[in-house]
């Protein structure tokens, strides 16, 4: 109701525009009783520019509320103080509330190279009565590989089959809105982080999604404790990162360090049979729509990201329905996505066929490589193989420094970074890249 006010009084040209949206649009209705709307503002100069015009809003409102109201203005901080406490309980259980997708079970999740011992690592969690065998588990891989699947999938799976199993699942921006609430409400409604703390360790599984966003945030201090406790009675921690663990710079590094005690997996992108095997699952019972031709296209052209690989295929669904072809073949693909088919189909890139076509172009061996020579060439050529395997890999500084003669993964960054710096500047250098991911695509 009070966005439809602030809707009507910008449109009427009452307010300077870059005003409004600076300070009349953050204001909040907090609630309207014996005929006293209370509206909060954050900013004093919010409060001086609503007084000089308060009658517009009061009238706004009146009309908006179908009777005559007058608007007393409150500090944020005074909404939160009148707020009770039972509206502070619930607004902490909405958040630890769990919703399950359905849709994400571990029946339809398609296996394959990339995923399948994350698949198995879930699935073996769910089976465990005793205590963890590992703990943390942590998936880690870009957006869009599964993740958040799998998550969904070990808790539709305990519902379903071990009711009995305490389950919170949460998105880590949420964990740090509920305690950024908890703290709001301390100093009201008694020690409300203590209470937070108690309903997180109530748990026998505790699953939270996308942890490098608690990097350098002021709430790693209480997940340091509810992670400890929760491993010290048990409780299996499942956690998804878009990064390895050790990667996750903005965390403590006694958190980082307790991550990778447990067991990390990486989830990479799905490689060609995989991708059309969840093409083929998208369209089960609907195979007829589509040629094979387009699947194997979608395959091969949108596998980095399987939300993007179905959403293809969703677009081309949608667009038939628009155009009601007798088929989807090539032609209609080709005119309603706009890329260019893939012509070759190639088994997945890894970080040996880079090593390879940069000692092929160099001229140097795979010891060249891994050695610890400080020649020129052979630095550059080092710094090119770690640049295409976070560029076209997305591999993880561990592994890549793993594979390049157990490097630290420090090293390894100090690489990338440098690489990055004569991708700028040097144009011998980035002739190279450019040729060596040429003969790679």
């Amino acid at each position: 109701m009070w966005e439809n006010v602030l809707k009507k009084i910008h449109s009427s040209h009452y307010f300077n525009d870059q005003d409004f949206q600076a300070w009349i649009y953050k204001t909040t209705l907090f609630k309207i009783e014996n005929d006293i709307a209370y509206i909060a503002y954050r900013s004093s100069i919010t409060k001086a520019i609503m007084e000089r015009q308060l009658a517009i809003f009061e009238s706004t409102l009146s009309e908006e509320w179908s009777s005559p109201v007058r608007i007393h203005l409150i500090e944020y901080k005074e909404m939160e103080q009148m707020m009770p406490e039972v509206i502070v309980q619930q607004r902490t259980n909405t958040l630890l509330e769990n919703k399950f997708n359905p849709t994400y079970t571990f029946e339809n999740f398609i296996e394959g190279n990339s995923n399948q011992e994350a698949y198995a690592a879930c699935f073996a969690a769910c089976n465990q009565i005793s205590f963890p065998a590992f703990n943390p588990l942590m998936l880690y891989g870009n957006s869009g590989l599964g993740k958040t699947h799998l998550l969904h999938a070990v808790g539709n799976y305990l519902s379903a089959e071990r009711p009995e199993a305490k389950v919170i699942y949460m998105y880590s921006g949420d964990f740090v809105t509920l305690l950024i609430d908890a703290m709001k409400a301390k100093s009201i409604h008694g020690n409300t982080v203590d209470r937070v703390k108690e309903q997180l360790l109530d748990c026998d599984y505790f699953l939270i999604d996308d942890i490098q966003n608690l990097q350098h945030t002021s709430s790693q201090e209480v997940f340091f404790t509810v992670y400890n406790q929760l491993i010290q009675k048990n409780s299996q921690i499942i956690i998804t990162s878009d990064i390895h663990p050790r990667e996750l710079s903005g965390l403590q590094n006694r958190l980082v360090s307790r991550f990778s005690s447990g067991l990390a997996i990486n989830i990479s992108k799905p490689g060609f049979e995989t991708s059309k095997a969840i093409l083929k699952k998208k369209l089960e019972g609907r195979e007829d729509i589509i040629s094979d031709d387009v699947l194997d296209y979608l395959a091969l052209t949108f596998s980095n990201d399987v939300r993007n690989l179905e959403g293809s295929l969703n677009q081309l669904i949608f667009q038939s329905t628009l155009f009601n072809p007798d088929i989807i073949d090539m032609k209609f693909a080709m005119e309603h996505l706009g890329k260019e088919p893939v012509i070759e189909k190639r088994s997945e890139l890894t970080i040996r066929e880079i090593k390879k076509a940069v000692s092929q172009f160099y001229g140097l061996s795979y010891a060249d490589l891994e050695g610890k020579s400080r020649l020129k060439q052979i630095m550059n050529a080092r710094h090119i193989c770690v640049y295409l395997s976070r560029e076209m890999l997305h591999k993880p500084y561990m592994q890549i420094g793993k594979d390049l003669g157990n490097r630290d993964h420090t090293t390894i960054q100090s690489s990338y970074n440098r690489a990055c710096e004569l991708m700028k500047k040097d144009n011998a250098f980035r002739m190279a890249v450019d040729k060596i991911k040429e003969k790679l695509m």
